[in-house]
């Protein structure tokens, strides 16, 4: 029973962090780097106080955590970095309340398009060939739903390992590195209205 209500206020806790615009952008930047307040007022263009107070609040939700001070400038700054992701598992899915659950699944969404958005701005996604973007409708039965939810999760987590790899040559070789995202989406659509769909 514990579990099951620990997993339940971690679940509580990341919607209450991106149910707030500010939060959600600070929690966006801390999980990308750690930085300070102060950094990440420059970056949103907002107060230095009132990023302090949201990015208090993620870590009292345990979504972020202090991992140095550091003195700038005669005065301590304080860096943080996240400590959970917008992620949630298939157990922890079947505990949510279907409100949260649409509400987490239209977070997730829109930080996925705001990222999308971003990067076609800078004009940097389609600048060259480092980028995959794909649309495949298909139809599958359960079983095959499962298989592809399975296979996506498999994927995140080799992308995981791509990620530690990177780090450990970076550190090695203080080579270039890229922000990126990942998004892996696969769902069930409305039934086509067309007898001839895929």
């Amino acid at each position: 029973m514990g579990g099951k209500v620990q997993r339940q206020e971690v679940i509580e806790n990341r919607l209450i962090a991106m149910s707030h615009f500010v939060r959600r952008e600070v929690l966006r930047i801390l999980a990308d780097r750690p930085a300070s307040p102060v950094e990440i007022g420059h970056e949103l263009d907002l107060p230095t106080p009132n990023v302090a107070h949201h990015v208090k609040r993620l870590v009292e939700l345990n979504c972020a955590e202090l991992i140095e001070e550091r003195k700038v400038q005669g005065a301590v700054q304080h860096f943080y970095r996240a400590t959970q992701l917008a992620l949630v598992s298939r157990e922890e899915w079947d505990e949510l309340h279907p409100a949260e659950a649409q509400s987490f699944v239209a977070e997730i969404m829109q930080l996925i398009l705001d990222d999308f958005i971003a990067s076609e701005q800078a004009e940097i996604v389609g600048l060259d060939s480092d980028f995959h973007l794909s649309r495949t409708p298909r139809s599958i039965d359960k079983e095959g739903l499962r298989e592809g939810v399975h296979l996506l999760e498999r994927v995140r987590q080799e992308f995981e390992d791509i990620v530690s790899r990177s780090a450990a040559r970076r550190q090695a070789h203080r080579g270039v590195t890229y922000p990126v995202r990942l998004a892996l989406a696969l769902f069930k659509m409305p039934a086509s209205k067309s007898p001839l769909s895929d």
